[in-house]
């Protein structure tokens, strides 16, 4: 089975030889890892050339180089058509993977045939105690093929990690089901995440670690303004709409609904985004027309109180009303 690592690259000089070092260790050796520079003003590019160049073993070493910043999204799916592995694994140029990383994420594809993904164990630097990216904390089983339990735990606590690092991914499953990375926002995993949940048949999970996560006060997540992540989150919701809460179930309707009500109160209590929060409060009112013409009571419910004056659904009481209506759309 052979392996396509991705990995995209943007100003990660500081840290992008610990993270190509981490790969050519790995025990596992029938790999192809792609860079993709995403236009990276700083000297990636030429020391990314200079090790693959000195590098002399078993993985195929490939190197891309965008001409300008394209974002993240667009630096994975340049990776992902390019890549010629029967399975992909996203790594981020900032982390690293353990020395058996992908011998442990093939082993478990190999023992369940036609897995589409393999989820690995993380390790977040600094230590935190209650990571949500820590399998073990979690006690999936190893293996699950039930359609319910997955699109339970795509969208209910515990949660499978909605980021795309760190899964061994079948390439055709990518490609059969269209899930590129959508372009020009951050939290890009959390729509992609959402589409995967939608074609997921079979997973598996290794509480092995398999990833060492860094949280970096420079990287795209930590550093992106607060508008630009709300923003984000907005055209996700409005991308999910798109086909009609007619087609989305209970679980996927409250997921909707939690992501448009933490960011409209995001919004209030920011004070001067008086731009998203008039596309939230639009937003608001389709979903709520929408609700309406097909009965789906609760929701209508839930959205209604985020079209009442800000002082109400920003309120203590507001809050805690708004979250009990949406815990019960599941249901309904």
């Amino acid at each position: 089975m052979k392996v396509s690592v991705v990995v995209p690259v943007y100003r990660v000089e500081p840290y992008i030889r610990r993270c190509f070092a981490s790969i050519l260790v790995q025990t596992y050796t029938k790999l192809e890892c792609i860079f993709i520079d995403d236009g990276s003003p700083d000297n990636c590019y030429s020391i990314l050339k200079n090790l693959i160049a000195d590098y002399c073993g078993p993985i195929e070493l490939k190197l891309i180089k965008h001409e300008k910043n394209m974002g993240l999204s667009v630096a994975r799916n340049t990776g992902t058509l390019a890549a010629s592995g029967d399975y992909i694994f996203y790594l981020d140029s900032d982390d690293e993977i353990s020395v058996n990383c992908i011998h442990d994420l093939v082993e478990l594809a190999l023992k369940y045939p036609g897995v589409e993904i393999v989820q690995g164990n993380t390790k977040t630097v600094p230590l935190q105690s209650n990571d949500w990216r820590n399998i073990r904390l979690k006690q999936f089983p190893e293996y699950v093929d039930d359609l319910k339990w997955i699109e339970k735990h795509c969208f209910s606590n515990p949660k499978i990690p909605v980021n795309s690092w760190n899964k061994l991914i079948c390439k055709r499953f990518i490609l059969n089901n269209n899930l590129y990375f959508y372009e020009n926002i951050v939290h890009e995993d959390e729509l992609w995440m959402f589409y995967v949940s939608r074609n997921l048949t079979r997973i598996g999970f290794t509480g092995k670690v398999t990833y060492i996560h860094y949280i970096n006060a420079d990287s795209i997540m930590q550093s992106s303004n607060n508008y630009k992540k709300i923003y984000s989150f907005f055209k996700i919701i409005e991308r999910l709409m798109g086909a009609g809460t007619e087609q989305l179930s209970g679980l996927e309707r409250q997921y909707i609904l939690k992501s448009l009500r933490s960011n409209m109160i995001k919004v209030n209590v920011a004070n001067n985004e008086k731009e998203l929060l008039s596309l939230y409060k639009n937003l608001a009112k389709k979903i709520f027309v929408f609700s309406l013409r097909n009965f789906l009571i609760f929701d209508s419910l839930a959205v209604g109180i985020f079209l009442l004056p800000r002082f109400f659904y920003c309120s203590y009481f507001g809050k805690k009303l708004s979250k009990i209506i949406i815990k019960v759309v599941p249901f309904f």
